[in-house]
């Protein structure tokens, strides 16, 4: 009966090892490549759903939070159901509405939800109002599951100019790594 002496085994050993240490970094890097652009995906995605929702209805999806409610007819419902999106809450004649818009509401790759909103006022402090925003990640609901500040920073850089502090992809009301990220897909409508 033949067996591995140690040597054999010590050198196979070794030989995973390198394995590992070269294939693991490379399968972590397309994990978060391919979450990135499923931002980017779900983003053009739901920014169809909007302004198809827009040239049926002649009014845009509500926010997911009341917070602007004087200012958004269709605001208050609760994340993960789609809302306007997917049911045609506000009532919408029969005529008017022709959705869903989205089938299901998506949540982010890191399992947080994304959230859409309407702010009346300028937000982001380029002197137009009128943002639709999709929080990429707003905490709301996302504890566990914030996105790390690495993949903020890359997200930022495919959609907009790579400043988490500037343009359409931002933080507000908070840090870069644990503050609000958010995507003003439509402005000034």
């Amino acid at each position: 009966m033949k067996s591995f002496t140690l040597i054999e085994l010590i050198v196979v050993i070794a030989i995973i090892a390198i394995l590992s240490a070269i294939v693991a970094p490379n399968a972590f890097r397309a994990i978060e490549k391919a979450k990135i652009s499923r931002v980017s995906q779900d983003s053009k995605n739901i920014e169809t759903a909007a302004y198809a929702m827009y040239s049926d209805t002649g009014m845009w999806p509500g926010s997911n939070w009341s917070d602007d409610a004087a200012n958004d007819p269709l605001a208050g419902a609760p994340q993960g159901e789609g809302f306007v999106f997917s049911s045609n809450r506000a009532n919408f004649p029969s005529s008017l509405w022709d959705g869903p818009y989205l089938e299901k509401w998506p949540k982010n790759p890191w399992g947080g939800w994304y959230w859409w909103d309407y702010n009346h006022a300028d937000q982001n402090g380029d002197g137009i109002g009128r943002e639709h925003v999709l929080w990429i990640d707003n905490g709301r609901g996302n504890q566990g599951k914030r996105i790390p500040l690495a993949s903020r920073t890359k997200i930022d850089d495919k959609l907009d100019d790579g400043d988490l502090d500037n343009g359409r992809v931002q933080v507000w009301q908070g840090n870069h790594t644990n503050g609000n990220f958010g995507f003003i897909l439509i402005q000034g409508e």
